[in-house]
């Protein structure tokens, strides 16, 4: 498949039950009316020769090109060229996703040059103005439902900051993220950005999203969208970056990509991106204590324990959402799935088949890092390569070097600018001088956030009152 002439994708539920929608739609949904997510009937092939021609491309072009498939005719390709532009003539480097070698067989793939530091902007600045074309061309307002471990809130905070067609409610667990963090969401003032502090982890604030969205009746008279990473929209923007490092390595067909992974959608886009003709040999997953991921793909049981606070807060999950999506890919069976995660929410765990367990080994590995692990790393890459690490990317350069072969290219995902979690990281390195700026300058700026209880009715009062 080149990307001309495209028609356009429908897409479905994972268990089944909803309305097929077309991508415009998609982009404002969350979850599904039958609590499911929405994935693409197919998934479209690039020709070989369009993704050798990458290699020559810039990053925005590369977009261009992952994006159409999945998009319909509801913006021309000029407009739809313009937002992509736009979306990213911000980024602190031209390559947008800049490619650090640090070894022969190793590479960074730096996704931290956005506003908010993080990968998450890659995909919320151009969400929020893709949104905002849609919405005006159709007189319309949004309210914007989100809930973060850290990072999504500040990108979307800042992609939809004065954003006249968007109210923003962002949850986050309250004393549970870094201090850096939560002030790149709260010190924004614009009125239509609403910061919500929740008594509780961020499992408790997934799980209130899904809560407020599966109640019809409100979601419609809301007009309420989500951008959490269930939103098909922010997996679709993160494929792009893996066709971007492929194109700028020679023998993709050894590169692992290794994941620092929480909620499971960043690697996911990888997933996608080999099933759209990407030919590496494989993903891994990284997580820290938190590894119910790894534990699923070593012995089958997905089970859900108690949250521990760990020094990568942003993977501190217990309820990867986006795993459903590749539930589904396995089984290609919407009652399957339905079943798995009924048995989920009844009973906190569900066993996949032999054949489900198979199909996933063959495009995952997995792995753990724990503290001292992640500690220890962002200690040697200072001192031997005078690299600053964030703990998650330490916990994916970890889980990397684990589970590589030796003739692997090993290339980590760095998720997030240090700077974001400059207490743990200065205290491990004995340096500062990787604070930026930006980052100091948050610490004198007013905070705005309402701490709130871990109850739906009372996150519905909030909305209530602030879009009467």
């Amino acid at each position: 498949m080149t990307t001309d002439n495209i028609q356009p994708l429908i897409y479905k539920s994972t268990r089944g039950q909803a309305k097929e929608l077309y991508f415009k739609d998609v982009i404002f949904e969350g979850l599904a009316s039958d609590g499911g997510l929405y994935i693409p009937s197919v998934w479209p092939k690039l020709d070989n020769d369009l993704i050798t021609e990458f290699k020559n491309m810039s990053y925005q072009d590369i977009a261009f090109h992952i994006f159409k498939p999945y998009i319909d005719t509801s913006i021309s390709d000029d407009k739809l060229k313009e937002i992509i532009f736009e979306s990213y003539n911000k980024f602190t480097d031209d390559e947008i996703t800049p490619l650090n070698q640090i070894e022969e067989k190793e590479y960074l793939l730096e996704l931290f040059h956005g506003p908010t530091y993080a990968f998450k902007d890659i995909a919320m600045q151009f969400i929020s103005r893709l949104m905002d074309y849609y919405l005006t061309a159709d007189n319309k307002k949004i309210n914007i439902l989100g809930a973060t471990s850290g990072d999504t809130g500040s990108a979307a905070i800042y992609g939809f900051e004065s954003v006249q067609s968007s109210n923003v409610f962002i949850l986050h667990p309250h004393n549970l993220i870094s201090p850096t963090q939560r002030k790149f969401m709260t010190t924004v003032s614009s009125k239509n950005i609403i910061n919500i502090a929740i008594k509780g982890n961020f499992d408790d604030c997934q799980n209130l999203i899904k809560e407020v969205f599966s109640d019809e009746e409100y979601k419609k008279s809301k007009n309420l969208g989500a951008i959490n990473s269930i939103n098909w929209a922010r997996i679709m923007c993160q494929i792009t970056y893996y066709f971007y490092a492929a194109s700028r390595i020679s023998d993709i067909e050894n590169v692992v990509f290794s994941v620092p992974t929480g909620n499971f959608g960043d690697i996911l886009a990888g997933y996608i991106s080999k099933k759209m003709g990407l030919n590496f040999r494989k993903l891994i997953i990284g997580t820290n204590e938190n590894n119910i991921l790894d534990r699923t793909l070593k012995t089958g049981e997905h089970a859900v324990k108690d949250v521990i606070s760990t020094s990568s807060p942003s993977i501190d999950i217990q309820i990867s959402s986006n795993f459903e999506r590749l539930i589904y890919d396995a089984c290609k069976d919407s009652n399957v799935v339905s079943e798995l995660m009924e048995n989920l929410k009844n009973k906190g765990s569900y066993k996949l088949s032999n054949e489900m367990r198979e199909y996933i080994g063959t495009y995952f590995s997995s792995d753990t890092a724990n503290k001292k692990e992640v500690e220890e790393i962002i200690l040697s890459y200072f001192k031997k390569y005078n690299i600053t690490l964030d703990p998650h990317t330490a916990v994916g350069v970890m889980c990397g070097k684990k589970q590589k072969l030796s003739e692997d290219i090993l290339v980590t995902l760095s998720t997030a600018h240090p700077a974001k979690f400059k207490e743990t990281v200065s205290e491990i390195i004995s340096d500062n001088s990787f604070i930026t700026d930006k980052v100091k300058s948050l610490d004198t700026l007013e905070e705005h956030m309402i701490i709130a209880n871990k109850n739906a009715n009372d996150i519905k009062k909030l909305i209530d009152n602030h879009v009467a």
